[in-house]
């Protein structure tokens, strides 16, 4: 029986494997599911209507996913590997430099990509607590990758590991709250005159590090 299933999973149909076609539709639903759980939301979304997006039959679904959380979780991985390399694009040598180019990915980001941003800032929340430490895992990793680039540019900042998670925790949350509000308030002001307003205080926050 094992030798005939891998056989079968090998044995070319149209040019493609088995396992090529099925990756290709685990693409499509990841897909489907970003549009769906970005517009329609996910508390919201069935497994019937983002197979309908995909143009794929239901039993397509659970040959990569056993439940509508399972592709919740990776659609929340592409999502936010798209997120991470806008955020940390940004070079600096110094503190200020370093944190706005943070928030001004954010802040691109969102406006680039709202249907991808709502599903980041709204659709995974409070959904389980596997999705809730999914979410704070990567929120924890930018964290860290920002304290990484933020310490050098300040002489003789030397923190100790637990500080760094606490300077990595406050800009990854506060970047989100000002992601958020700005969401909310239908991107108003202009990103450019927001982050005109944040430069204006940055400095003298950065200097109680």
């Amino acid at each position: 029986m094992s030798n005939t299933s891998k056989s079968e999973r090998a044995r070319p149909y149209a040019g493609e494997s088995r396992a090529t076609r099925e990756a290709a539709r685990r693409e499509r639903l990841i897909a489907a599911a970003i549009s769906v759980f970005g517009t329609t939301g996910y508390r919201d979304a069935t497994v019937g209507g983002v197979c309908e997006v995909a143009g794929l039959n239901k039993r397509y679904f659970y040959e990569s996913f056993a439940t509508l959380e399972d592709l919740l979780c990776a659609v929340y991985e592409v999502v936010v590997a798209d997120l991470r390399r806008a955020v940390l694009a940004a070079e600096g040598n110094d503190p200020v430099t370093v944190v706005r180019g943070f928030i001004d990915g954010f802040l691109r980001w969102v406006q680039d990509n709202p249907v991808e941003s709502r599903v980041h800032l709204f659709e995974v929340l409070g959904v389980s607590a596997r999705v809730d430490e999914l979410y704070r895992g990567h929120a924890r990793s930018v964290g860290d990758e920002l304290c990484d680039r933020l310490v050098p540019t300040i002489p003789g900042l030397e923190p100790t590991p637990g500080q760094r998670r606490f300077v990595g925790d406050a800009l990854v949350g506060a970047g989100i709250q000002i992601a958020v509000d700005w969401v909310l308030s239908e991107q108003q002001p202009p990103r450019e005159e927001l982050l005109a307003e944040l430069d204006g205080v940055l400095g003298s926050l950065l200097q109680l590090l």
